[in-house]
């Protein structure tokens, strides 16, 4: 706000109008401030400053005062956008379209009679110097109406085509991360599984069969019973795999790190499994239910399923209770599918849709490529078996292998210890392909 000079005519002009003729101790305390120049609202702001300063000062005074705050802050936002309005007119030019050729400028409701564009149209190369020259001439003209003071004879020669080429939309990317299909691991959950406190585990097997009793006549020798053990041990196995990425990499989506942990520890329980059917025991891998020496056969002459039929037979004859059957799918989609040879029926069900779960003569059934294709494994998982492991799968990183350190490079590494004891391999019976 400006200050000038206040004369004593303004000073009493400013006086009556805020507080009456009477005196302002007495007048109302409602006065139209609007009505003030900036001059006399601001003795009045003065006025009122040194009431409220003295001992006197009343409720009319602080009301007073109010409106004048206001008053005043409402002429300052008036002045600053004002203000504002000239800042941006002043920086705001018009510009205009010109014509080369220095036509006469068109009127406002002129008709046009623009001649057709050459078939080989060249910029000229000043058209900048025209297009100043034409400006300058419609200033002089009062910038009044409408003219075409450049024409370039093609204009879209001035603009650059915008195509995905020059700018490439943003991808979409999906959330998750899509992963091969993972294989059923369910062989290794039909054995009994413990953990192992020692680096080796050992167990006894019953070697000889004890004779079986037998009635005795009065005064005769009774039948001796004898019994022969030899002890088994195995190392426990390491089952391990490792990937390497970058610490950056890990600190900064935690959802690929996730991602990787859960894969490698899939990787693990899968090899696991591999393992429990067709580990050939030496060493560091396992040795796997089919490879143990003493486990029963039976061929496929009749077959497959007749033959697993005949294998739960002597499972049971061997005193053992048959608790599941693994097979391959191509197998199992043989035995779903047979059909009755004049019917077409199927043999195995008559509803396709009341296969929930799979069984097979009253077993549940593995279907896994972990086995090969034309055999099958009938058992007493849990009697005749147990896999012992130490600890679960772990997930350890580091960044001490190599110069990884050096490089902010970390080893992701999944492993677990295991071994399988097989302490009944009468328990289990290989079911096979005739060659």
């Amino acid at each position: 706000m400006n200050r000038r000079p206040i004369t004593v005519a303004q000073t009493l002009r400013a006086r009556r109008r805020a507080f009456g003729a009477t005196g302002w101790r007495t007048a109302p305390t409602t006065v139209d401030y609007t009505q003030f120049t900036d001059a006399e609202l601001q003795q009045a702001r003065s006025e009122v400053l040194e009431a409220l300063g003295g001992e006197n000062a009343t409720d009319e005074d602080a009301a007073r005062a109010d409106q004048i705050a206001g008053e005043i802050e409402r002429r300052n936002t008036v002045t600053e956008a004002t203000n504002e309005r000239r800042r941006r007119l002043a920086n705001t030019t018009v510009v205009e379209r010109w014509r080369p050729e220095g036509g006469q400028p068109q009127r406002r409701g002129q008709q046009r009679d623009d001649p057709a564009p050459p078939s080989n149209p060249i910029i000229p190369a000043d058209w900048r110097d025209q297009l100043a020259a034409g400006a300058e001439a419609y200033r002089e003209r009062g910038m009044t109406g409408a003219a075409e003071v450049l024409r370039l004879p093609d204009a879209t020669d001035l603009r650059a085509l915008v195509t995905t080429v020059t700018l490439p939309g943003q991808p979409q990317r999906l959330p998750g991360i899509v992963h091969p299909p993972d294989q059923v691991l369910k062989v290794a959950d039909l054995l009994d599984q413990q953990t192992a406190t020692s680096g080796s585990v050992e167990w006894v097997i019953e070697t000889s069969t004890a004779p079986p009793a037998a009635e005795v006549a009065e005064g005769s020798a009774k039948p001796e019973a004898a019994m022969t053990f030899t002890v088994a041990s195995a190392a426990l196995a390491t089952i391990a795999v490792w990937i390497p990425l970058t610490r950056q990499s890990a600190e900064d989506n935690a959802q690929l790190t996730g991602y990787i942990q859960g894969r490698l520890s899939f990787a693990v329980e899968k090899r696991i499994d591999t393992q429990v059917l067709n580990g050939n025991g030496t060493a560091p891998n396992m040795r796997g239910i089919l490879n143990t020496v003493g486990i029963q056969e039976q061929d496929t002459t009749d077959g497959m399923l007749i033959s697993i039929r005949k294998a739960i037979t002597k499972t049971q004859v061997s005193g053992y209770n048959p608790s599941g059957v693994v097979m391959h799918p191509v197998d199992w989609e043989a035995v779903e599918l047979t059909q009755d040879s004049t019917s077409g029926m199927f043999l195995f069900t008559k509803d396709p849709a009341s296969l929930a779960a799979p069984r097979v003569w009253g077993l549940p059934v593995v279907p896994t490529v972990g086995i090969a294709a034309g055999t099958a494994l009938v058992g007493a998982f849990k009697e005749g078996a147990t896999l012992w492991r130490k600890p679960g799968v772990r997930i350890l990183m580091s960044d001490s292998h190599v110069d990884n350190f050096i490089k902010n490079i970390l080893v992701l590494l999944a492993e677990t210890r295991a071994q399988l004891a097989v302490y009944a391999p009468a328990a289990f019976i290989k079911v096979y392909d005739v060659p």
